[in-house]
């Protein structure tokens, strides 16, 4: 790694240690250290960061939507363009005048979607998670308590984890694999590949937003919303696929950068 990076990474870790900021960092940087274990932990986070593992799973957690949240190997890093998905979810929260607001997410991973909501609700809201991944489930579950919020977790995959009585939603939030074969540079080679390929990889990375796709209206409320997050290059087709099942297509959500990320739909009432 080059001197830039190494400095990053020496005040993000040293933060890490000393449960300081970074600023406080550069300000002391000059002290030794209190605990000989500190300068092994040090060492052997860097050989790994120099291996390429994300920061994020060195240390053990990552911020997302001002809230702290533990991460490993089990769930996908969440990113910051995912943020969309939350503000997005409590404008639509803001403005329904029901009772007992029902949120489903599919692919829950570290759980920082759903927990987010549930932090920053205006209202209590009743939530259901689900994951195919045991371990990402229990990641979540470990989030949500440290948090202080309440979520029902259902293992399986997509809508296979859920039984009749789970539902109906007013609204449905994913933020499903979409990575193709043909977009592997995208690989950290650290994170769950079943998170950005999904269980059965395809050139288009589209098969699960499909099974989302294909089965949402029957777990909606009439009027009820689906907020999904796509691919920057495939939001024509995803679209597409959602108005040929009957959903109405109400926004198309660009992320920070500019580039396609997150379609709302409804189904009809």
């Amino acid at each position: 790694m080059d001197d830039a990076t190494y400095h990053r990474y020496i005040r993000r870790l040293m933060a890490h240690l000393t449960k300081r900021s970074e600023y406080w960092y550069i300000a002391h940087q000059h002290e030794e250290l209190a605990y000989e274990l500190h300068y092994k932990f040090l060492s052997e986070s860097l050989k790994k960061l120099d291996m390429g593992v994300p920061l994020e799973y060195v240390i053990g957690w990552t911020e997302f939507y001002s809230n702290i949240f533990n991460v490993s190997e089990h769930v996908l890093i969440p990113r910051a363009e995912t943020e969309i998905l939350v503000e997005k979810a409590l404008s639509i929260i803001a403005k329904s005048k029901r009772k007992n607001f029902k949120i489903l997410e599919l692919g829950v991973g570290s759980g920082a979607v759903i927990i987010s909501i549930l932090s920053f609700s205006p209202w209590p809201v009743l939530a259901v998670a689900t994951d195919i991944s045991r371990r990402a489930l229990l990641e979540a579950k470990n989030n949500s308590v440290k948090l202080g919020v309440n979520v029902v977790y259902k293992l399986g995959n997509w809508w296979d984890a859920l039984q009749p009585t789970d539902g109906p939603f007013d609204l449905i939030i994913s933020n499903p694999p979409y990575v193709g074969m043909d977009d592997e540079k995208m690989l950290s080679g650290y994170e769950p590949a079943i998170s950005l390929f999904g269980s059965e990889p395809t050139d288009s990375g589209l098969i699960d937003t499909g099974k989302i796709i294909n089965n949402a209206s029957d777990w909606l409320v009439d009027g009820g919303k689906l907020l999904i997050e796509h691919s920057s290059t495939r939001r024509k087709l995803v679209e597409n696929f959602a108005m040929l099942n009957g959903l109405i297509l109400l926004e198309q959500i660009d992320d920070y950068a500019g580039l396609p990320r997150v379609l709302l739909f409804e189904k009809p009432l």
